[in-house]
């Protein structure tokens, strides 16, 4: 139920998806589900918690979002929190290696979502001590640092969401780009990234290079790319041909993901 003097949910929190990596504080975990009640946020996902859900704490700091939390979706890891999301953004309060580029200010990321558009996108806190590892902000097409102004650089979990999220609300969505069409998710970006991988390593590619130091690279490369469904057909498609014309088959590393979301659809 919409309270009377609610304000009107701008459209990118609409498809905002929340999401708490190995959240340590049972207390923060309350009052994040508390502030996606008050800005009517929809989809709050989990992924290995440490601390306890459903305990005295978290229902206590959850106030009338205690059934909301309590029913949030837990994932073992990020990748599979936000595979149905066409843009993940991540966070971070440390000065990260400029191959994550450069970092965003909350209010850039409507002017974000509006060049690279997507059905559901999600906004990704990692663990109150440290944060997102390399591996989890790799991810994520973007991250967004918080300005501070004193000693200390990071804020509290749930300052930093509510900081993040309320200046989302107040920000109007941008008229999108003329004929952008929606981002790819990241579940079929990571399938074309492990094809692309697997079919270099069957051209022999890693012979002067090792495949694990080169990996990060190709991914950065493609979280630059607005990658749409289309893309990811046209490169699984030319990866599957190179595959059949050298060894005569196609040598795909599980389904066609792109095919995988037509389905779905039909």
């Amino acid at each position: 139920m919409v309270a009377p003097n609610a304000s009107p949910l701008p459209d990118h929190l609409r498809r905002c998806t929340v999401v708490l990596v190995r959240t340590q504080g049972p207390v923060n975990l309350g009052m994040v589900a508390r502030l996606c009640g008050n800005l009517s946020l929809t989809d709050l996902r989990l992924v290995s918690p440490v601390c306890a859900v459903d305990c005295p704490e978290a229902r206590m700091f959850s106030t009338h979002s205690r059934e909301f939390m309590l029913n949030a979706p837990v994932f073992p890891d990020l990748r599979s929190a936000v595979a149905d999301c066409g843009m993940v953004i991540g966070t971070s309060a440390r000065i990260r290696d400029g191959e994550n580029g450069v970092p965003l200010l909350p209010e850039e990321i409507p002017a974000l979502l509006a060049k690279r558009p997507a059905e559901r996108w999600a906004i990704v806190f990692g663990n109150e001590a440290d944060g997102l590892t390399d591996d989890e902000l790799l991810c994520c097409q973007a991250y967004v640092r918080l300005r501070t102004f004193g000693e200390n650089y990071s804020y509290n979990l749930s300052h930093a969401v509510a900081i993040v999220m309320y200046v989302l609300a107040g920000v109007g969505t941008p008229l999108p780009e003329r004929e952008a069409v929606p981002a790819a998710t990241r579940g079929q970006v990571d399938q074309l990234l492990r094809y692309w991988l697997h079919t270099l390593d069957r051209f022999e590619y890693f012979r002067r290079t090792d495949q694990e130091r080169f990996a990060p690279q190709l991914e950065r490369m493609l979280n630059h790319l607005q990658l749409s469904d289309h893309d990811v057909q046209m490169l699984w498609g030319m990866f599957a041909q190179f595959n059949l014309a050298k060894f005569g088959d196609r040598a795909a590393p599980g389904h066609d993901p792109a095919r995988s979301e037509r389905r779905k659809k039909d």
